[in-house]
């Protein structure tokens, strides 16, 4: 899987490895070095040691390889928890596999509903908080200085709390929290109280004047409303609210400054980046460090993402014989699958993240030892080191192999779910 550099290095560094190892039984003639007894660590990379080499840039990419490993197996587990509440939610044993649970979650649908469910969301909303990038570039690289340089965001930065809760100059002031006398100028997340009769840009609860997909028990609408809701309406996610906004407002900032209390967002131009100091929801520059740590900067970024699952709107349409009642059982099951399938959406999105990373880390590996030849000469403790980093080169492999195989399986196993709700 990966290319072993120029075998001269390695020599080069096993000489130097025995003339000091070999001058310490000569009354040290390398006094202060610490030099003696540097043999490679009895512990490597598959007992989670990333100090091998003594060089930054090395054992900060190993560091993201035992990171990548430990993240892997925390993402599968996140996965699994969802998909063994799922199966047990319809009645299988908790160890069922995806294609068991998919078999059963479509004979479920098919037995009391016209078409199945059909679920509407927006993509699960996965951060990156800039200081994970600055932390890891500073421990990578020498010269980069923690207290001063910044992370850009391709996409909308969260101003830390801890900030000034500002903006630079190109990026757009978008404040989230309770609007303004509840009127909402923008995106109203969760409740909508329809004051008249108005269009109802997700499930109506209440009177429907023409074309609710489904009605409730109560013979009122609670699905979506072709026509003009008068009640409740629970919005999709992004709508906007024509009534008091009960929920979470998302909306540009008149004159730049946000409502006290209110979430300050930096959105950033499309196609364009601006500094970030908080969490960034998109694409994370970290600040610029050596060519060789730009993977393991990569990769801790994604790997301590953190997903948030997003709100789902469920709509069906019951069968015509299916039994009334029958029909409260069905609906209390399908509140404890949104939480469960929103859940699962966001372990899901996060497996992405990190199996991104696992490859990332995989093609970096050959490029970063290829380097290693010109810390060599210049540091006799990295000359040291680089024998003992070469040893690690199987153990990459193998993490990078076993991290991947298990995120792909959860990648797929929520593909199983999603493709049972299609019809599929």
């Amino acid at each position: 899987m990966f290319r072993v550099i120029n075998s001269s290095t390695v020599a080069l560094g096993l000489g130097l490895l025995i003339a000091a190892t070999a001058g310490c039984q000569e009354n040290n003639p390398l006094p202060g070095t610490g030099l003696c007894d540097l043999g490679c660590p009895d512990e490597g990379l598959a007992d989670g040691n990333a100090s091998i080499s003594g060089i930054a840039s090395v054992d900060a990419f190993f560091a993201a390889v035992v990171g990548f490993d430990k993240a892997a197996l925390e993402v599968k587990a996140g996965v699994d928890a969802e998909l063994r509440a799922i199966a047990v939610s319809l009645e299988l044993d908790a160890s069922a596999s995806a294609a068991d649970i998919r078999a059963a979650l479509s004979a479920k649908l098919e037995g009391a509903l016209e078409g199945g469910l059909k679920v509407k969301y927006a993509p699960p909303r996965c951060t990156v908080d800039a200081k994970v990038a600055i932390d890891a570039s500073a421990k990578c690289d020498a010269e980069v200085d923690p207290g001063m340089v910044s992370v850009e965001c391709k996409g909308t930065c969260t101003v830390d709390a801890s900030a000034s809760a500002s903006c630079d100059a190109s990026a757009k002031v978008m404040c989230k929290g309770t609007a303004p006398n509840l009127q909402c100028s923008g995106s109203c997340t969760g409740t909508c109280e329809l004051t008249n009769d108005f269009t109802c840009n997700g499930t109506c609860n209440g009177e429907c004047s023409a074309g609710c997909s489904v009605i409730g028990p109560d013979g009122k609408c609670a699905g979506e409303c072709t026509g003009d809701c008068m009640g409740t309406c629970e919005l999709k996610a992004g709508a906007e609210c024509t009534g008091n906004c009960q929920g979470s407002c998302e909306y540009e900032a008149p004159d730049g400054q946000c409502e006290a209390g209110a979430e300050v967002r930096c959105q950033a131009a499309a196609d364009a980046s601006a500094q970030c100091d908080g969490s960034c929801d998109g694409e994370v520059v970290p600040p610029k460090a050596k060519a060789e740590c730009e993977a393991s900067v990569e990769a801790e970024a994604k790997m301590q993402a953190q997903c948030t699952p997003p709100s789902l709107e469920i709509l069906w349409q019951w069968k015509g014989d299916f039994e009334d009642e029958d029909k409260a059982k069905f609906k209390a099951w399908v509140e404890g699958f949104r939480l469960r399938y929103a859940g699962l959406l966001a372990a899901g999105a996060r497996a992405e993240l990190v199996l991104g990373a696992g490859a990332r880390l995989g093609d970096a590996a050959v490029n970063l030892l290829a380097s290693l030849p010109g810390e060599v000469g210049v540091d006799l403790r990295a000359s040291l080191g680089l024998p003992c980093a070469l040893a690690e080169l199987e153990s990459v492999g193998t993490l990078i192999q076993s991290g991947s195989g298990a995120l792909s399986g959860s990648v797929s196993a929520v593909g199983e779910i999603s493709a049972a709700l299609a019809g599929g």
